[in-house]
């Protein structure tokens, strides 16, 4: 697979210790696809997946509606076992069963360990396959809007965040009707911008919440 591979999490970001036995993070994100917004984003030579969002589908969740291989024409049939297809018609990339195949093509490594939308073969190792979305986002420009004026976060990160790829990954809500097809928006390289931005202090108050998170109420709430 042409993918990129990103380290996220805690562990890259310098805000964890012993004790708090943190996962590995890791991230890839698949350069054969490209995610469209519109129809006229389609790409030759790509896979090419359009977001769908309506006043039904939770916040931060898309259905991913595929085109033809061969044209920026919709998909109509279920050539590939990770397709479904609604009730209305149109051909969806599953988030379920895309994890599935993953699970199924690396099966000599052994039993799959699943979480969220991870999908790993070794223990405190999360590793997700996702897409990144290259385009403008309404989520994210309208919390940069929220935070413009501010004192934190400062300019220079906005305009980061401004043009950060966000990513998304395999995970349904789980009160949405189409919770095993639908993907979350997972702006990553913004909280890393956003960790990082923090100053010392900051990040040891972080950490002390983290600790006391993990001391009192893990057995309750977990991660």
């Amino acid at each position: 697979m042409n993918a990129n591979c990103f380290h996220f999490g805690s562990q890259s970001e310098g805000t964890t210790k012993p004790g708090l036995q943190s996962d590995i993070d890791i991230l890839y994100s698949n350069n054969d696809v490209n995610i469209m917004r519109v129809w006229g984003d389609w790409e030759a030579g790509m896979g090419n997946l359009l977001m769908l969002h309506d006043d039904r589908t939770p916040p931060q969740q898309y259905l991913l509606q595929v085109s033809r291989g061969d044209s920026s024409e919709l998909a109509s049939s279920l050539c590939n076992d990770a397709y479904v297809m609604k009730h209305s018609g149109e051909v969806l990339l599953s988030a379920e069963r895309f994890k599935q195949e993953i699970e199924h093509a690396n099966r000599d490594l052994g039993d799959a360990i699943k979480s969220g939308p991870s999908v790993s073969f070794l223990p405190n190792l999360d590793c997700v396959y996702a897409f990144h979305v290259l385009k403008p986002l309404p989520e994210i420009q309208n919390w940069i809007d929220r935070c413009r004026g501010r004192h934190w976060p400062p300019v220079q990160l906005l305009e980061g965040a401004q043009v950060a790829p966000c990513f998304l990954v395999p995970a349904g809500h789980p009160d949405s009707d189409y919770t095993r097809e639908e993907w979350r928006l997972s702006p990553n390289l913004i909280e890393r911008m956003l960790m990082l931005n923090l100053n010392m202090t900051q990040i040891k108050c972080y950490v002390i919440l983290k600790l006391i998170i993990k001391s009192l109420f893990y057995e309750n709430v977990g991660d």
